[in-house]
């Protein structure tokens, strides 16, 4: 049986536009095509989005979360193989729907159509409760309690617009379920689907979180989901047109809501935006987010939050996005370790392995931009709790700017290996580019380690014969027969193992540079013929009468002081002289202490490329430990401690721990330190004064006691400190 039942005027539905009523627990839609009025079993009432936010194909439009298409000219869906159609007639300007008699007895369509009257009363004794409420808190309990009867949720929350970033904070949330999504998340407006809602003014609904999530994934959709809740819907908050903000009811179940339930919230939702506005309550909660917004989106660092390394990040600000070429859309499906190149993820890991609430970890690490260049990042790590779950929350410095800067210092603080802003240092810079491009003999004496090699590397490559070879002879580590057969080389037959010609270093160098080091070690007979080399540029070869001609300049190297050594005979005088036309003394490194801060960085760079470690800095403890060493071997030894400490070195940081124990004792002995001191006696006594009240607990009383000393005694001696 047949039953035609009124439903609407006519003139009620403008054209492209439709209702909704409920049926047998389904939606049907009524359209107004223009030309004619359709109905349809509709699962789907958003046309294309909602607000037009479905792809768009020539006529047609497809709702993002149903799959549902609409003729976009008529506004009506275009039939697919399980659509239901209504028949429909027009009688006078009334519209009637026919069902069967069947449907009619158990739903009763006619008292459950979207009505401006369904539900008035209770509307009007919500209205009228919250109008009592002096407070936001007030106000916001009685419509989550005021609503369950009439639209039935699990989650309320209200979001404001602030205006300083544009973005929707969330400021008051009330759920049955655990709060993921807490006060203070904040999301972007523009070109998000919250833009059509506040500049349309029309309420959303989401009939699925999980189609969504599946589709289109969002830190806002997979934190709904997480808490348990499957549909929403959102109504905009509006003060004379101007939108503030939105509320927002979730429900556990999914479909939750319908067209109806708009009907009966829109009344609310205004109410509500006169009330914020009236009572302030917008500045009140732009203030109490002002420490969110701070930080998070004020701040000149880039801020994200994830559960571990291998999971999404739940939220970023707007500098993560913009230093690494991502939206906001496209990092929040990322990881961490989506972003690390595979050995500095290895490294973080090991790093952030002790990483917890009380204590924050900074390390230097790269991450990997869009376009696939590396970023290079400082983070501060710290472990955060929030509803029994844990999170890492980083801060993040661009050091794009301090690593073009360093490089910068670097080539005016560096020459080729040399590393110094020493004065001394600078000196010797200056002298090399001096010296570089002319042929004179150079002689560089100092301690063993002060850099000796390096400098004549760098005379060498700043020369015009830079291109020609760089022959390095240690004088020291051949016997005297052999070191003169290396030098000059020897003819077949010149001795017992001549089997053969050979050229000797003086003709490998030939156009290029002869690094003669330990030069205090030679014979007389040797001194002789290099003498000989550096006056006339010729020599012969060990078994031959036959002169060479060789274009070589030397440049001589010797931690002995050669003017002790002609004293004593065991050094040609003239041939120092011939040597010693440019003198060049590397100071030992205790005396260029300012120095040492820049070697440490230098060798740091140099092990973690050569190790692959992800270390980059070094604690202010082992600093002023290496800063107070006085480093007997010099350069050499502190570039051998460096390489000691990534040996140990396991995190991002060098720390006191992994500096070599003989290292770390020295410092700890006060008798050694206080023999530091231009009075050594008072330097002990004010050390001992100090770790003895320590272990005191600071009592003055016990202090004194176990120095065996009054109380007065130690008051003055502690004044005198």
């Amino acid at each position: 049986m047949v039953k035609w039942i009124n439903i609407a005027k006519t003139t009620e539905i403008e054209p492209g536009q439709n209702i909704v009523v409920k049926c047998d627990g389904e939606d049907i839609a009524i359209f107004n095509a223009g030309e004619a009025f359709y109905a349809v079993n509709n699962a789907c009432p958003h046309q294309g989005g909602p607000l037009n936010q479905g792809v768009l194909e020539d006529n047609r439009i497809t709702c993002p979360w149903h799959g549902w298409q609409y003729d976009l000219k008529s506004g009506c869906p275009i039939t697919t193989p399980n659509l239901r159609t209504y028949p429909l007639r027009i009688q006078g300007e009334t519209l009637q729907i026919a069902i069967t008699a069947e449907v009619s007895a158990n739903n009763r369509l006619e008292d459950t159509l979207f009505s401006e009257t369904l539900g008035t009363d209770q509307v009007y004794g919500i209205l009228e409760q919250i109008q009592l409420g002096k407070t936001l808190d007030e106000v916001f309990e009685n419509i989550h309690a005021g609503l369950q009867n009439i639209v039935p949720h699990n989650r309320l929350g209200i979001a404001l617009i602030d205006e300083s970033s544009g973005n929707l904070v969330q400021c008051k949330t009330k759920s049955n379920r655990k709060i993921l999504l807490d006060n203070g998340f904040s999301a972007k407006i523009k070109g998000s689907s919250l833009e059509p809602i506040l500049n349309s003014g029309e309420a959303r609904i989401i009939d699925d979180f999980k189609e969504i999530l599946a589709k289109r994934p969002t830190p806002w959709t997979r934190l709904m989901v997480q808490e348990g809740m499957r549909s929403n819907l959102t109504l905009p908050l509006k003060v004379q047109g101007k939108p503030i903000g939105v509320v927002f009811f979730t429900s556990e179940k999914p479909r939750a809501f319908s067209e109806a339930h708009i009907g009966r919230l829109k009344p609310i939702a205004g109410q509500l935006s006169i009330l914020i506005e009236k009572g302030n309550w917008t500045d009140k909660l732009a203030e109490n987010n002002k420490r969110y917004r701070t930080l998070f989106e004020m701040s000149n660092d880039a801020i994200f939050i994830c559960p571990s390394l291998t999971e999404a990040f739940v939220t970023v600000n707007e500098n993560f996005c913009a230093w690494l070429g991502y939206t906001h859309q496209e990092l929040v499906n990322l990881s961490l370790r989506d972003l690390m190149p595979p050995d500095e993820f290895q490294n973080t890991r090991e790093t952030l392995k002790s990483l917890d609430q009380q204590n924050p970890i900074t390390f230097q690490t790269e991450l990997s931009r869009k376009n696939r260049n590396r970023l290079p990042l400082e983070i501060r790590a710290i472990r955060i709790a929030h509803d029994e779950r844990e999170f890492i929350q980083g801060f993040a410095r661009d050091l794009s700017e301090v690593k073009a800067l360093s490089a910068q210092l670097k080539a005016h603080h560096s020459f080729g290996n040399l590393i110094g802003k020493n004065r001394k240092m600078q000196e010797i810079f200056e002298l090399i580019q001096l010296v570089a491009p002319m042929k004179t003999t150079v002689l560089i004496q100092g301690e063993s380690g002060t850099g000796k090699e390096p400098v004549a590397h760098a005379i060498h490559y700043n020369s015009e014969r830079a291109k020609k070879p760089f022959i390095r002879v240690n004088c020291a580590g051949l016997i005297d027969n052999l070191l003169e057969s290396e030098l000059f080389g020897h003819v077949k037959g010149a001795f017992t193992d001549a089997i053969a010609t050979r050229e000797g270093r003086f003709a490998a160098a030939d156009g290029g540079t002869l690094f003669l080091d330990e030069i205090g070690e030679l014979s007389p007979g040797t001194q002789a013929k290099l003498l000989r080399v550096l006056q006339e540029g010729e020599y012969e070869m060990v078994g031959s009468t036959e002169t060479q001609k060789v274009d070589v300049r030397v440049i001589a190297a010797t931690n002995r002081i050669l003017k002790t050594e002609i004293d004593a005979g065991r050094f040609r005088e003239d041939l120092y002289y011939r040597l010693n036309v440019v003198p060049i003394t590397p100071p030992p490194l205790r005396e260029r202490r300012d120095d040492i801060p820049l070697l440490i960085e230098h060798f740091i760079e140099k092990f973690s490329q050569q190790t692959q470690k992800s270390i980059h800095r070094i604690s202010p403890d082992a600093l002023e430990i290496l800063m107070d060493y006085t480093y007997p071997g010099n350069v050499r030894e502190l570039e051998n401690i460096i390489e000691h400490a990534f040996v140990k070195c396991q995190g991002g940081s060098i720390e006191k721990q992994h500096l070599p124990l003989d290292l770390i004792s020295s410092r700890d002995d006060i008798v050694t330190q206080a023999l530091k001191e231009s009075n050594p006696l008072a330097a002990l006594e004010r050390e001992l004064v100090q770790r003895v009240l320590e272990a005191s607990d600071g009592k003055p009383q016990l202090a004194a006691q176990r120095l065996g000393i009054s109380r007065t005694t130690l008051w003055r001696k502690r004044k005198a400190v």
